[in-house]
Order: structure tokens, then C-alpha cells, then sequence
């Protein structure tokens, strides 16, 4: 086999490679023989069908699969030579019979990059949220999960949960939906929505414009959340001894969750710092791949605005990815079976035959990547002194780079 690179770019290669007709009558000859092993053809016993009859009779087929064993070999031993890391599968660009078999594959590769700099980064600290405002916070939200919905008989008022239905008609097109439930004040409805039903009552029916549209609302239940107090009662309820229990312990939870976001913080200014000293070419087809996982994670379309949003981001998760992998590989961190199994079983996923080797391999990629931030984490420099962000970084400094 011989072969030349016509396209040489950084992530993108073409190749052209010659292969004698030989190399494909071999193949040729060992698709016969495994199809002679399984089939039965009138006459003749399993494995005993004349090879000359089964070459005749499936001929295309035979040289089909010779083809395609023929390409991927060649395309392998030029990965293997060249020790390129494909990006993507090989495109076929095209074929020519003849002696030799001429054949152009085009394929996108990992570009080889090297990545330094990346001990001793100075981060900046933030102090811990004071005391008072977390056990307020928390103190809130134990609240909200306790809180009891029940039906008044008085006039709406803010913050009421009313349930209705809701007729829209505008612009020659009318919509109707019963028993929606909505919150008085609520962002998502239309200020003129919200300001007529406070202080509606049961039972009673309004009409509102908002723009060019008429909405009808027949009121049918009026309701207000009851908050509890938070007492001696309320505590021992929960297996507390008394509130002041209920507090502390409350605060330890409150304060440990505070710690690990200015953790999560910190390892996110790392990954900052990080990607704006290492800079290469992403593969493009790597870059789609994870922009259509960001779509289908917020349920987005595919757009020219979805893509002047999410594209860049897509890129620089995916080089924060390699750059990660890099480090891993040169400070060797990795990851054993014991512990992607550990994880497994503590997170309840139920393995089998068929999902077994993609569950590892993507549980692994994740763990990985936690064992490199917790290692630049350890060894990063932390400081109470803020950073002064570059102009580019500020600019930068809207999505997460970590996922």
C-alpha cells in the first residue's frame, strides 16, 4: 500500500492511497469463505457449497464487503503510521478500479497541541456567605418545601395561586385552555393579565386586551400558600430536639453547600485561565456534536441565532475537553474500573450486555475529567486578592466551560 496526504491542514487531512487488486481478491477470498460457513444453498450442505458457485451467485455482495474491509484497513494503517487521532469517521471521497485501486479519504483528526502552564494558577478566593443571610435563605426554602396550598373565598390577591380558563382571541385565531393554574405576579404572564385579576373573586368572568389580543378569564378556585412556622413544634416534627437543633444543623448543611460552590467557582476560573493560555483548532465535527447536545438539553431549535449563541461555547467546551485529556495523560491520572464501578453502583445504574461498554466509557470520560480539576485545584494558587479579568476574558465570561 502506498500514500500521499493531498490536504495537510491541522484537523483536516485527505489522503490518497493505492492498494494492489491483490490485497482485494484476498478479502474477496475471506468473505467467501466465512459466507460458505453459514450458507445453504439447494444440493449442497452447510460449508459445502462450491466457493466458484458462491462467488457467482453473490458476487457484488462479496465485493462490496471486500471494499469496505479494504478502505477501513488502509485508512487504519495510515491512522497507525501518521499516529493521528481521527475526530470522525473517514469520508470516501472517491474510488477508482484498476491496478492499483485508487482511493481519497478525507477525515478530521485531533490536532496535536501541547499544554503548559498549567500549575500554580492564581485564583481568587471569595469569602464564605455570612451566617445570617444563609440560615435566612435556608430558613426560606424550609418554608417553601413545608408550605400547604389551600382554597380562600376572598378577593385575589398578589402572590395567589388562581385556577381558570383562559380563552385567546386575536388576529383570527382563537386558543382556549381550562384549569390552568396560575401564580398572581407570575413574570410569564402579561402585565395586563396580572393586574386584573388581583382582587377578582371566584366565579366571576373578565375580559383584558394585551396588544391586539382579547383574553376572557372565568375565575373557578382562588387560592394562597400558608407558610409554617418555624417552632419547637415545627422542629420536633422533623426529628429535631428543639428549632435551635433544627438551626444548627441546618446551618452546617447551609455552610458545607456554600464551600463547595466557591469551590465550583474557583475550578471554573480555572478552566478559564486555562483555555485562554491554550489555543488550537477544534475539529468541526466535534464542535456539532456537542452543539447539538446543548440544543437538546434546553429543547432549542437549530437556528442562525441558536448558533451565534451556543456555537462558541460548543468549541470551547470540546478544546477544554482535549486540554484536559492532554494533562491527564502527561501527569498520569487515570481512572481505574474499580472506580467507574464504585460510581455505578452508588448512583444505582443498572448495567447489561447491551449498554455496558458505553455507560463505562462515558462515566469514565466524566470521572476523568473530575480527577484532572480536583488535581489543578489542588494545585492551583489561591488567593484572597482578586484577579483583574483581561478585556478578552470579561468579554468571554458568560457561559460555563465545565459541564
Amino acid at each position: 500500500m502506498d500514500y500521499s496526504i493531498s490536504k495537510d491542514d491541522a484537523i483536516e487531512k485527505e489522503i490518497e492511497i493505492s492498494v494492489p487488486c491483490a490485497e482485494l481478491d484476498k478479502l474477496v477470498d475471506e468473505e467467501t469463505e466465512t459466507l460458505r460457513k453459514e450458507i445453504k444453498l439447494d444440493g449442497y450442505r452447510k460449508g459445502h457449497v462450491p466457493r466458484a458457485l458462491i462467488r457467482s451467485k453473490y458476487k457484488d455482495t462479496l465485493k462490496v464487503q471486500a471494499m469496505d474491509r479494504l478502505i477501513k484497513q488502509s485508512y487504519l494503517a495510515v491512522l497507525e503510521e501518521k499516529q493521528w487521532k481521527p475526530a470522525s469517521q473517514a469520508e470516501l471521497l472517491k474510488v477508482e478500479d484498476g491496478e492499483p485501486i485508487r482511493l481519497q479519504l478525507r477525515i478530521e483528526i485531533i490536532p496535536d497541541f501541547q499544554v503548559k502552564d498549567y500549575l500554580d494558577i492564581e485564583v481568587y478566593k471569595e469569602s464564605p456567605m455570612p451566617d445570617e443571610f444563609l440560615l435566612e435563605q435556608g430558613i426560606s426554602a424550609l418554608k417553601e418545601q413545608h408550605s400547604e396550598i389551600r382554597e380562600v373565598e376572598r378577593a385575589a390577591v398578589v402572590d395567589d395561586y388562581v385556577t381558570l380558563d383562559i380563552e385567546i382571541e386575536g388576529n383570527g385565531d382563537s386558543t382556549k385552555e381550562s384549569n390552568q393554574m396560575v401564580r398572581i405576579g407570575d413574570r410569564a404572564l402579561p402585565d395586563e393579565v396580572n393586574r386584573t385579576l388581583v382582587g377578582i373573586k371566584k366565579s366571576q368572568m373578565k375580559e383584558v386586551m394585551v396588544g391586539n389580543k382579547k383574553y376572557r378569564l372565568a375565575i373557578k378556585k382562588i387560592e394562597e400558600k400558608s407558610l409554617p412556622n418555624i417552632n419547637d413544634d415545627f422542629a420536633k416534627k422533623l426529628n429535631f430536639a428543639n428549632v435551635d437543633d433544627l438551626k444548627n444543623k441546618l446551618l452546617e448543611n447551609l455552610r458545607q453547600q456554600d464551600e463547595k460552590r466557591i469551590e465550583e467557582n474557583l475550578k471554573e476560573s480555572i478552566s478559564k485561565v486555562i483555555l485562554e493560555r491554550t489555543h488550537f483548532q477544534v475539529p468541526k465535527t466535534l464542535v456539532q456534536h456537542e452543539y447539538d447536545k446543548i440544543l437538546k438539553e434546553y429543547n432549542l431549535p437549530d437556528s442562525e441565532s441558536n448558533k451565534e449563541r451556543f456555537w462558541n461555547v460548543a468549541a470551547s467546551r470540546i478544546r477544554f475537553n482535549l486540554i484536559l485529556g492532554k494533562i491527564a495523560q502527561k501527569e498520569n491520572l487515570q481512572v481505574e474500573e474499580s472506580e467507574i464501578m464504585d460510581f455505578v453502583n452508588k448512583m444505582g445504574i443498572k448495567l447489561n450486555e447491551q449498554n455496558r461498554m458505553e455507560i463505562i466509557d462515558y462515566l469514565g470520560g466524566i470521572l476523568s475529567r473530575e480527577k484532572v480539576m480536583d488535581f489543578l485545584y489542588k494545585n492551583a494558587k489561591i488567593s484572597r486578592k482578586k484577579r483583574i479579568l483581561t478585556p478578552k476574558e470579561a468579554a468571554n465570561d458568560t457561559h460555563p466551560v465545565r459541564h
